[in-house]
Order: structure tokens, then sequence, then C-alpha cells
């Protein structure tokens, strides 16, 4: 890729971001418009676009003022100019850029750098990175996390091969800002296979992803099935299993044994659950295209059902992405992006969300029906509250079967609002991962 396609490609990715109707990740952005690059190339123009979109506001500023032509910053060619600007004012120059680029912005540099200090005057910015916004510079940033597949590895052997690409292993201290990690990974406290990572870390491409001895998973996402703990040989629905993180966790903790009824209506992401399971070295489950609602509890297929993992569709609000403060935020999205795209999208409004709810107690009230099931686990990406503590509430009082498991998972101190103890939350701002809920019912 020369300079010119690599500037001319960040910007074609800036401005989907800045449209971005599909609110699809950086990532995710990068992948659609960098088809045909190479990994390396790939890498390069997300490198420049995150930069560029950190520093969008001031550029804007400085564009702003500088009396450059206004018309020539409409479409396609005012998020060139964010590039080539952020470029000349704040990254690393494009001298080896062609000219016909530099001559887009080279007559203005006189001004624009006239302009960009005095905008650091005026803010009292010392620093250049100080004219980041505050909600940028201060955003939640997660560390990325990495479940250690014991079906075909193990983790004395995955934190071999860790090391061999430069992670060192520390001890976990309480306390420790897991955010700031660097080139090093500790054991999660509370998952027994799961590694703590450094945010910045990619392993999109790599081969212990594309091997199956690693999955991409937040911390949170990993609570349902871990507290739902399915015994060896059990038979188990995962009634919302699409793109089969949880599903294939499920199958890790009863070591391939016993059976899992993998549901999903949607046949792309029924297809991306069979293929994560299948290099994942799953053999017990049975993906099926259909609705759990649609499963009949007195099939005999199902008869022996004895525990059923629930992540319906939510708002998705808990979800915080890594980059997703760089993006502008629109009233829906697909959370297309590794462990967070199995609730289908981030929504809004009082009415959706009602909406969300309703469809939350009536799969739970579904899965009650199912005569063995003994343990049933619901979990949603959300915070607020009629699809939480609220959809408990209702599911509790519309039936008598089933209540909650007192002291799930005690060694997990956030509990639940409104006094709600026996449920789990989690908040990306103090637990460093995405925001999360989940309740364990067993039957009386």
């Amino acid at each position: 890729m020369s300079t010119l396609q690599l500037h001319a490609t960040a910007a074609r990715v800036v401005e989907q971001c800045l449209s971005n109707q599909k609110n699809l990740s950086i990532r995710r952005i990068v992948e659609g418009v960098c088809q045909a690059a190479t990994d390396k190339e790939r890498k390069a123009v997300f490198a420049i676009v995150c930069q560029v979109l950190k520093y969008k506001e001031p550029v804007s500023t400085i564009i702003a003022n500088s009396g450059i032509n206004p018309s020539a910053l409409k479409g396609k060619k005012s998020s060139i100019y964010l590039v080539l600007i952020y470029e000349l004012l704040f990254g690393k120059g494009f001298k080896s850029a062609p000219s016909q680029l530099r001559n887009l912005v080279i007559p203005h540099k006189t001004r624009l750098t006239a302009e960009l200090a005095k905008l650091k005057i005026k803010r009292r910015a010392v620093k250049n990175e100080d004219l980041i916004p505050e909600h940028i510079r201060n955003a939640v940033v997660l560390p990325r996390f990495a479940r250690v597949n014991t079906l075909v590895t193990t983790m004395d052997q995955c934190l071999k091969d860790l090391a061999k690409n430069g992670y060192e292993l520390i001890e976990y201290e309480d306390g420790m800002d897991l955010s700031k990690l660097k080139l090093t990974m500790v054991k999660d406290p509370h998952i027994p296979s799961l590694l703590v990572l450094p945010p910045n870390s990619d392993f999109h491409n790599h081969e212990l992803l594309l091997k199956g001895h690693i999955i991409l998973q937040d911390k949170a996402s990993c609570f349902p099935a871990f507290i739902l703990n399915p015994p060896k040989n059990a038979t188990v629905i995962d009634g919302c299993a699409a793109p089969g993180n949880k599903t294939s966790q499920l199958s890790m903790i009863m070591n391939n044994t016993g059976t899992i009824h993998a549901f999903d209506k949607d046949s792309a992401r029924l297809q991306t659950l069979i293929k994560l399971t299948g290099r994942s070295g799953c053999k017990n489950i049975t993906p099926k295209r259909m609705s759990f609602l649609d499963v009949d509890p007195n099939d005999k297929m199902y008869a022996g059902v004895e525990y059923i993992l629930l992540d319906p569709s939510c708002s998705g609000s808990g979800i915080t992405r890594r980059l997703d403060h760089l993006l502008i935020q629109s009233d829906t999205a697909t959370a297309e992006e590794e462990e967070l795209d199995e609730n289908g999208g981030i929504v809004s409004g009082e009415a959706r969300i009602k909406a969300l709810a309703d469809f939350q107690v009536e799969v739970l009230m579904h899965a009650f029906k199912f005569k063995k099931v003994k343990k049933v686990a619901y979990s949603t990406c959300s915070k607020h509250r009629e699809e939480n503590e609220g959809v408990v509430e209702r599911v509790l009082a519309l039936q008598s079967d089933f209540k909650l498991v007192k002291n799930v998972f005690p060694e997990w101190k956030r509990r639940g609002v409104d006094g709600f103890e026996e449920v789990i939350r989690t908040l990306p701002e103090e637990d460093n991962c995405i925001g999360f809920f989940v309740a364990l019912f067993e039957r009386k």
C-alpha cells in the first residue's frame, strides 16, 4: 500500500466512522474498507484512523479558524483534510506523501501552525495531547480478555505461546489497574480460564485465535456459563446462542460431554456459531436454526434438559467498545465486535426497552416450562433496571416453581440495585469489563 493509498484509505475509514450508520466498530470498518490489504497495512490504517478521531475536535477547530475554503471541505474531501492536517500538526508528517496530497495542505501550513499555537494558548494546553477532548482523554479503557480453551490446549501451554510473543506473566494484585498493562498479562482472579492482556492487544488474526486455543470474550460475558456450571454429561440448552462464545464455554465446562442444544433463528449468525465452535474443538453442540420460543418443552428430544442459558436480545447499553468514545453513536447498532455481538445491537428509547423487557420475560417464562430443568441463567449486557432486576421481579411474580439462587458467585461483590443481593452486576468504570447483569434461577 503506497503512502497515497494509506492516507486515502484512512480518509475513507474516517468518513465511514463519522457517518457510521450501522454503528460498526472502528476495527470492523477498517476490515471492510481494507479487504485486499495485508495485516500490516490494516494495522497502519487503524493506527492513523484512531489518532485522527482522537484529534478530530481540535483539528476541526483549527480548520475553521484557518480560512481554508469551506467548499473544499464538503463531502468526502473533508475526511482527507482531517487526515492530512492531523499528520501535519500532530502526527509523523507526510514528507513521503505524493505531491497531490501535500499540495492540499502545504499552502496553508503557516496559518494552520499559527492556529494550533493560538488554540493551545486559549485552552492553556501545555502539550498537544491536552487538546484532546476530556471525554476521550478520560474514557474508560478496557483490557483485552482471552479465554483459554482447555478443550484443545492448556493454560500452561497458552502462557508459553504468549511468552513467545513477548507477553510476561505477572501476579494479580488487588486494585491493579488492568487498563495499564503493557506487554504483560495476568490470570483473572475470578474466571480460572481467563487471561487479562493489554487493551491494545490485537489477536484478530493471531494463530492462537484461528486455531481455537483462545476465544476473545469479555470477562463479564464469561459469568453466565461459569455460574450455571452444568456438570459433565448434562443436557443443556443455549437459547440465544450465536455467535457461540458462551456456547463454547459451556462445552469446555462440560469437557465435551453431554449435549448442548444451541438455538438461533438467524442463519448467518448460526453459521458464525458453527465456525467458532468448530475451530474450538466442541463436539457436544447441536446447532439448530430456530427461535428458542418455538422449541416445544414437551418434545421428547428436550425432555432431559436440565440447564438453560439465556442471553436474549437486549438494549446493549452496558457495552463499552474499546474505542467507542471516538465514534459518533446512532440510535441502533450491531455491536459486532468479537465478544460483544451476542445481543444484536445497542438500542435506546423507553418504548423499545419496554418491548425488549417483555420479550425477555417471555423467553424466561418459556424456559421454566421444561419439566426437568434445574437451573436457568439469565443475562444481559444492559444497564437498565427494566431489563434486569425488573425482568427478574416480573418472572418471580408470574410463577412459583423457580426462585433466585442465593449467594451466587460470592467472590463477586457488586450485586443488583434496589436490594437485589442475589443477582450480579458489573460496571465498566470500576470492574474493567463491559456492563453486565446475571441472575441464576433454580427449581424450588
